[in-house]
This record gives C-alpha cells, sequence and structure tokens, in this order.
C-alpha cells in the first residue's frame, strides 16, 4: 500500500515537470529536459560528471551540451581549478522553465500545511528528512 501510494505522488511530480518544461519550451525534446534537470540537480557538473551519470561516452556528452547550450538552456564555465574542464551550468531561460514546477510544489506544500495540524507537518518533515538521509 505504501509502496503504491509513494509511486503514485512521484509519478504525480514527475508528470507535472515534464509537462511544465514541454509547455513552457516548444524547443526541448522530453531528453533534453531530463539531461537539464539531471545538470541542475548535480549542481554544476563538469562534461564528465554528466556523462557519467547517464552512463554515456563523452563525446555524446558533448554533444548533447553543445545542443542545449545552442537553444540557450545551458552555458558551459571554465573550472577555476582546472582549466582543461568546464562546468554545466543551467540559464535562466531554463530557470524560468522550471519555476512553474516550483509553483507545483509550493501550491502541495502549501496544501499539506492547511490540510495536516503542524504536529503532523513536523513528523511529515522528519520523515522525509530521514529517508533522504538513508537515500544518500
Amino acid at each position: 500500500m505504501l509502496s503504491k501510494s509513494f509511486q503514485e505522488v512521484y509519478n504525480i511530480f514527475k508528470m507535472n515537470f515534464y509537462k511544465s518544461m514541454c509547455e513552457n519550451s516548444k524547443e526541448l525534446t522530453m531528453q533534453e529536459a531530463f539531461s537539464l534537470d539531471i545538470i541542475y540537480m548535480l549542481g554544476n557538473p563538469t562534461i564528465l560528471d554528466y556523462a557519467t551519470y547517464m552512463g554515456i561516452s563523452q563525446p555524446n556528452a558533448t554533444y548533447k551540451i553543445n545542443q542545449m547550450i545552442d537553444k540557450g538552456y545551458l552555458v558551459k564555465e571554465v573550472c577555476k581549478n582546472d582549466k582543461r574542464a568546464f562546468r554545466l551550468q543551467v540559464t535562466q531561460k531554463f530557470i524560468d522553465c522550471y519555476r512553474d514546477n516550483d509553483r507545483f510544489i509550493k501550491k502541495t506544500l502549501d496544501d499539506i500545511e492547511q490540510r495536516f495540524d503542524e504536529k503532523e507537518v513536523e513528523l511529515l518533515n522528519k520523515m522525509l528528512e530521514d529517508i533522504k538521509k538513508q537515500m544518500l
């Protein structure tokens, strides 16, 4: 029962994210939206970090990255420590698309805080923190 409920909530969040990305940017493919989300969550990874995470070759990753750069959703910045490497950073154009997802999450959390009492919200927060620690 818990597994099914969790999966359903998780799927709603994922579906909302991809729907909002596709609605806000007709030029992004679903793969690019997914890649940008991964880059955003990795927090300015190198091209190698991204390639490794995605399980693709570095030349393939570079090709995909250049497509997203050309569309204005990503920039490469030279690493301060190693001038041969680049860090990937999403642009404001991506962040603007991402804002719809942030609004959805905020509305969901506001609804939770309205529907449940303070102790239940604190318990949910503690449970989520514990789950996050276990997952890392």
